[in-house]
């Protein structure tokens, strides 16, 4: 035997050759291992018939073969040994529908749902609305054209969202197929609510059906539930009893008999499977059609390929018939009817025939596609012959997974290319900005061609983004032209505003020169007569028009000390003038005015001094002039700052992070740092000298207080340490060095007793103010406190018994804002200092009212009385001395 002769011939041949390899056993010993009888099996391996799908994988098995492969082998040859037979002019109608979906026409042939019919009938009897809900492919569709429709008398209409979107309402019966389209094809809420809002209103019964997996989208309407109740209908799997039916009512029908072993492997094969019945009718389609005679054979439902892969086979024999360019035109037909699912199953999709080319080669493949049953074609529509074949093709599959997103993009596309078209080209509905962009770039991946209509819309769409481009660009040049026309004619304006202005400064500066000059001889005429008169023209005379001859004037002014600070303040006054020449009362000696100082020290001769501002810096300020120089600036972050007020030679620095600093001030342009205080954990908030300038006072945020011996700069000794846990807000050494005054941020004054070494003793605590305590002094004799509150007055102590203070008087009058306080040259002297820059000398006794003094800096006071009410913050301005 020749075994090229035919694949049947080949096969057999392989069977044997099979057999022995796998050690040559007898038939009767292969019967043994596959439970088939020797002659079943050596028919299987002679060659003159193919054997069935069954014993050939039983007879593999025997023989230890690859099953899978040989599978395969049998599909193969028995497409080439059973070919699908062509319909013959007068073979008849076909008793399965394979794909398709049962008709109103198709009656006759409708079997195996006579249970469910009479449950439908019933429940229209007494429901207006009654929805079939069932998985995709158990049959409603057939059931509700093929099975209800011809069960009742009247008008009839049998309708779907993709037919419609307006369906005939005027019926006995509205039967709605395929609801679920109204989710699937209808993005728009509005619309999907009128069409459902229809159906409800409709003057007849009504009928839904819907895909189980959209049950969850049916409850999205209030409305649609509440006439759903009772009123729900569930298609599930047919039984043994239901696929008998279905399998042999249509082929005794048609004149046919079916083998009692293939009803029981479609029985086996379909029973319990959801979804099944298309795929059962188009695998008897195909078994029909290798019928032998008219009997419907196992051999030709195993050589279809059976249920499971029936329709793979159907969907990939037509489609390998196709030529190379016809295939890429099938696969964009088939993606373009298919609709994505979110979070639910694809589904078919109802194609418009204008979507599709017209060229014949469009024409060809769906005619192919067709004739195999694969589509449906209408007049003008074409649509999947049946969503089974979405799941059980495998390519369709993974057309459909290869790019989802791009697949959304044309479906958008289709959708606003149809609107655009609908609306008679209007411009208005063309893609613009990231719309466009998207669409565009799927275009150039290469995998779906676009429609015509599609690339009219696109080309259309481009070409108006391309005008608008250029219009805005013409706009943009027509705006920059006119910012330069504006520029020229502010830069004119600007010019004349400017000549202006320095006309106008000539004029004042020729003025104020003339009359400097005469306030300045004025000044000179009153030296002898009245010193203190012509010391306020100098100053005048440098106000109007600070040069060289009203300097000297000022300077020859200082002939003692004393005198030399007031007319160094008023001359500071002068440097800050209006901008009309007029001095001013309040002027800040340096910075700008936003510039906030929040410590202060100066040195014993009053030729520097040092700040801090709350933005951190620190600087040391040169006054041997009165242009107020700056000398020195710390390169890092100060907080606060306190100068020795005895020998003026040491300066003490605390910063943000917790470390205090003491520094040698001989030169205060380059202050040499000379040691450092340890034992700071948290952030100081305080620092401070005693009056003889050997301690330090430090306190921190956890309410530490430390004293520490800088007799020697370079070697500074810790010598007490109170650990109170207070928010403190103030501290002050007496001159004895025996109390030190405490005040917090609850008002609180507190006296310490520091005589008994290693130990805290508190001497008196009281609340002495409203709000937090800004500052304490104690007078040169340690008789006397004076408090500062930030709520209220000046309160003054009398502390010659620390255990028992007693108030004594508070300070009335322009109070509010004073943040330091220290005690003047007499005992019944009190100096305050305010934040906007003003000072104030009190006069008490303790036994009386007190008074007020002197508004401004004084002019009698000593540096160690400077330096006791100046030292706490603010923005430090003088004011002209007292007349």
């Amino acid at each position: 035997m020749d075994v090229g002769d035919s694949p049947l011939l080949k096969f057999a041949a392989d069977l044997r050759s099979l057999r022995d390899k796998a050690g040559g056993h007898s038939y009767r010993q292969l019967g043994a291992r596959a439970h088939y009888s020797a002659t079943t099996l050596s028919d299987a391996a002679g060659g003159r018939k193919l054997p069935t799908l069954a014993v050939t994988l039983a007879y593999v098995r025997a023989c230890e073969g690859d099953v899978a492969e040989w599978e395969d082998r049998w599909r193969q040859v028995a497409a080439e040994v059973l070919p699908t037979p062509e319909p013959g002019p007068d073979e008849g109608h076909p008793p399965y529908a394979g794909l398709a979906a049962y008709g109103t026409e198709d009656a006759e042939w409708f079997f195996g749902r006579d249970h469910l019919l009479d449950e439908l009938e019933q429940r229209l009897s007494h429901r207006r609305l009654v929805a079939v809900f069932g998985a995709s492919g158990a049959g409603k569709s057939s059931l509700l054209r093929a099975g209800l429709v011809p069960r009742l008398s009247g008008r009839v209409v049998v309708t779907s969202p993709s037919l419609t979107a307006e369906p005939d309402l005027d019926a006995d019966l509205v039967i709605v197929d395929q609801f679920e389209e109204v989710f699937t094809l209808w993005p728009d809420a509005d619309r999907r609510t009128a069409y459902v809002d229809a159906l409800l209103a409709a003057p007849g019964k009504v009928v839904l059906g819907v895909r189980a997996d959209f049950y969850g989208h049916c409850a999205q309407h209030p409305a649609l539930v509440e006439a759903l109740t009772d009123g729900q209908v569930l298609l599930g799997p047919m039984g043994p009893e239901e696929l008998r039916q279905v399998i042999m009512q249509p082929a005794v029908k048609a004149s046919c008999t079916v083998e009692t072993a293939l009803v029981s492997r479609l029985v086996a094969d379909a029973t319990g499977q959801a979804g099944v019945l298309p795929l059962m009718s188009h695998a008897l389609l195909e078994t029909w059609r290798r019928r032998r005679g008219t009997t419907l054979t196992l051999a030709g439902y195993e050589a279809a390929g059976g249920i499971q892969h029936a329709i793979a086979q159907t969907a990939e024999r037509t489609y390998t018939s196709l030529e190379r360019h016809q295939r890429a035109v099938a696969r964009q037909v088939f993606l373009r009817l298919t609709a994505l699912g979110d979070g639910t199953e694809d589904t078919k999709r109802r194609l418009p025939r204008s979507e599709l080319d017209h060229d014949v080669d469009v024409d060809v493949v769906l005619d192919r596609l067709a004739h195999a049953r694969l589509l449906t074609l209408d007049r003008d529509t074409v649509e999947i012959a049946h969503e089974a074949l979405i799941r059980s093709w495998p390519r369709l599959r993974g057309w459909l997974a290869e790019d989802r997103e791009g697949l959304r993009t044309m479906r958008r596309l289709t959708e606003a290319a149809a609107t655009w078209e609908s609306l008679g080209r209007d411009p208005d509905a063309l893609y613009r900005g990231a719309r466009l962009d998207a669409a565009v770039e799927w275009t150039q991946r290469g995998g779906v061609r676009p429609s015509a209509q599609e690339r009219d819309f696109l080309a259309e769409s481009l070409q108006a983004r391309d005008r608008e481009r250029q219009l805005a660009h013409r706009r943009t040049r027509r705006l920059r032209q006119l910012v330069a026309l504006l520029a020229v004619l502010l830069a004119l304006a600007g010019t004349a505003v400017v000549l202006a202005i320095d006309a106008q400064k000539e004029a004042a500066a020729g003025w104020k020169s003339s009359t400097a000059w005469y306030v300045a001889n004025q000044s000179q005429a009153q030296r002898s007569s009245d010193p203190q008169l012509a010391d306020q023209l100098a100053i005048a005379a440098y106000h109007l028009d600070p040069n060289d001859e009203t300097r000297d004037g000022v300077l020859s002014a200082n002939a003692t000390h004393q005198r030399d600070m007031a007319v160094r303040a008023a001359f500071a006054s002068a440097q800050a003038r209006s901008p009309d020449g007029v001095p001013q009362a309040n002027t800040r000696v340096f910075g700008p005015a936003d510039e906030t100082v929040t410590s202060i020290a100066v040195n014993r001769d009053n030729q520097a001094f040092a700040t801090t501002l709350v933005d951190g810096s620190a600087k040391v300020w040169d006054v041997t002039d009165v242009t107020f120089e700056v000398a020195h600036t710390f390169d890092f972050r100060v907080d606060r700052i306190a100068l020795d007020p005895a020998a003026a030679r040491t300066l003490v620095t605390a910063g943000a992070d917790a470390e205090v600093a003491v520094w040698d001030w001989a030169d205060p342009a380059r202050p040499v740092l000379a040691s450092r205080l340890p034992g700071h954990s948290r952030p100081v908030l305080g620092v401070g000298y005693s009056p003889d300038g050997e301690v330090v006072v430090t306190y921190d945020v956890l309410g530490v207080v430390r004293l520490w011996d800088v007799s020697v700069p370079a070697r500074p000794a810790r010598v007490a340490q109170l650990d109170l846990g207070w928010d403190i807000t103030s501290a002050a050494l007496s001159h004895d060095r025996r109390t030190l005054a405490l005040g917090t941020a609850k008002g609180q004054v507190s006296l310490f007793d520091l005589t008994k070494e290693g130990k805290r003793v508190e001497l008196w605590s009281d609340k002495a103010h409203r709000g937090a305590v800004q500052a304490l002094g104690f007078r040169a004799d340690d008789r006397a406190l004076a408090t500062v509150g930030t709520q209220d007055k000046v309160a003054l102590w009398d502390v010659a018994d620390p255990r028992r203070p007693a108030e004594r008087g508070r300070i009335n009058g322009l109070t509010k804002g004073v943040y330091a306080v220290g005690f003047g040259d007499s005992p019944t002297v009190v100096v305050t200092s305010k934040s906007n820059g003003t000072t104030r000398s009190w006069e008490f006794d303790f036994d009386t009212a007190v008074r007020e003094m002197c508004a401004g800096v004084t002019t009698h006071l000593s540096h160690e009385e400077w330096q006791q009410y100046v030292g706490a913050g603010g923005a430090l301005e003088y004011r002209r001395p007292c007349g």
